[in-house]
């Protein structure tokens, strides 16, 4: 149960049932507080809003849809709205930077995470504001080494409040063998991501063509929507694959669990872009097929590579050469030993090292998260930085 003496503020610029990687960050580390004894107060924005719900240690203040800009203001107001009410934190977690804009006026420790391009893009004033934001925050979270060096190497001051805190997995049942995996069926391979450019699914779909060609036995499900969702539909037509591969779009969450519970292998060659600007911090579908036991084969850029280790738990490739992509996912879709084997050991290294909890315990590894209210009833500029 909650202390009501553990409060913390949790802030987040979107929320379920909205889809996005940040959107599973906020509610799985909102679980976790709560799981550890905190009292969250979620303050967020969503399409289902506004509302306000309190459920199992978390109480969701939902400012609902609004604008970029408006969406600060709406948050701010709810925060001295809880502020006044007396119910105060001890710290406050913005779940992105820009999150943190409503929480910098008020007086407690600020905990920022960085995801990845979201601190490799900015330029300009975005990046001033940035800057500011992450220069107040007593820790910054990086959920992987590649966010955390993408940062240190644009602001190399913030590199000692800097940590790195792996994303978690939620741990599903024990996984029996496939019909690939018994030699009675195809391979079936997935992907799970929103469909951008770095998630390089175009190139996948070129690899599987080239597997067909070759005779490997698959078939192909890619799971997601997203801007390059048309582009990826002309690259299956290209190869004349429609009875290869299957484009599912969104699908709820018991359709996905079935998704990776039918699969074998899990292909996520994302590439960087924009001279790494662009690139994936984490990578939280290839953690959670990792826990569901498949065999992951995902690009050498970005976060994924640092959950993957090549030929152990999975392959990792160069996602800008055709023939490694080719070649890694045909070894996969020949060899159901390999596969399980890999998926064996990605399972294992998934469920020791990949927690939520685990996760909201190094963002609060020795912060001053007991200090007791001002006195002043309204928020102020200067304690707690």
């Amino acid at each position: 149960m909650a202390d009501a003496d553990r409060r913390l503020w949790l802030v987040a610029r979107v929320h379920a049932p909205d889809e996005g990687g940040v959107q599973t960050y906020v509610a799985e580390t909102a679980r976790a507080y709560a799981a550890l004894g905190w009292r969250v107060t979620l303050f967020a924005k969503s399409s289902a809003g506004p509302r306000r719900v309190s459920s199992d240690g978390i109480e969701l203040i939902d400012v609902g849809p609004t604008s970029r800009m408006r969406v600060y203001g709406r948050l701010f107001r709810a925060m001295a709205g809880a502020w006044l009410r007396g119910e105060r934190p001890q710290a406050i977690h913005a779940c992105t930077w820009r999150a943190a804009l409503p929480a910098l006026l008020f007086p407690r420790p600020l905990i920022v995470t960085i995801h990845g391009r979201e601190v490799g893009r900015p330029a300009g004033s975005a990046f001033a504001l940035l800057r500011l934001v992450l220069r107040r925050a007593r820790r910054i979270v990086a959920v992987s080494a590649v966010t955390r060096d993408i940062l240190v190497q644009r602001l190399p001051d913030l590199a000692a409040r800097t940590i790195v805190a792996w994303n978690g997995v939620r741990m599903p049942a024990d996984r029996p063998a496939t019909a690939f995996h018994n030699g009675n069926a195809p391979a079936q391979v997935l992907t799970v991501c929103r469909l951008v450019a770095r998630k390089n699914i175009p190139a996948a779909i070129d690899a599987a063509a080239a597997c067909l060609r070759e005779e490997a036995s698959l078939h192909y499900t890619i799971v997601g929507r997203g801007v390059d969702g048309i582009r990826i539909q002309q690259t299956v037509r290209r190869h004349q694959l429609e009875d290869h591969v299957q484009l599912a779009g969104y699908v709820a969450d018991a359709e996905l669990a079935e998704q990776y519970r039918d699969a074998d292998i899990f292909l996520h060659p994302q590439i960087a872009l924009e001279d790494g600007a662009e690139v994936e911090g984490f990578g939280l579908s290839v953690a959670d097929a990792m826990a569901q036991g498949l065999a992951c084969i995902v690009g050498a850029d970005g976060g994924p590579a640092e959950l993957v280790r090549d030929g152990v738990t999975g392959l990792v490739v160069d996602g800008n050469s055709p023939s490694a992509l080719r070649a890694a996912l045909a070894l996969l879709a020949r060899d159901p030993a390999l596969c399980r084997r890999l998926g064996d050991q990605a399972r294992i290294w998934a469920a020791n090292n990949l927690s939520w909890e685990r996760h909201c315990h190094l963002v609060l590894h020795e912060l001053p998260t007991r200090r007791p209210a001002p006195s002043r009833s309204t928020p102020a500029l200067t304690e707690g930085r």
